[in-house]
């Protein structure tokens, strides 16, 4: 089954099982349209933008890898901008933090 075919969820669900089962996640790549807005909380337009401007959600947009036409997300990159963007001690720092990025 080709990822045209599979739902977004279900490329997700078999990303994150081969995840659980010890998979590299650097080595799992995921489409696009399992990315945003399933694990990114931006829209698949925010995610296109976000390639040109390198900023998403006010912040470094996630790495993405290109094949061909079509554009991956590895699952690592994924999971270290969400890790990135966990831990904010006050809002103070946050706009500091966002400062610090433009």
């Amino acid at each position: 089954m080709t990822d045209r075919t599979q739902t977004p969820t279900t490329l997700l669900e078999g990303a994150l099982e081969r995840y659980r089962a010890g998979f590299d996640p650097a080595l799992i790549e995921l489409p696009e349209r399992a990315v945003f807005p399933h694990l990114i909380p931006a829209q698949p337009g925010t995610a296109r933008k976000s390639r040109i401007t390198g900023l998403l959600l006010g912040r470094p947009a996630p790495k993405f890898v290109r094949r061909g036409r079509r554009i991956r997300y590895r699952l690592a990159d994924v999971l270290e901008w969400l890790r990135a963007g966990d831990a904010v001690g006050s809002i103070a720092e946050e706009n500091v933090k966002r400062r610090e990025v433009a």
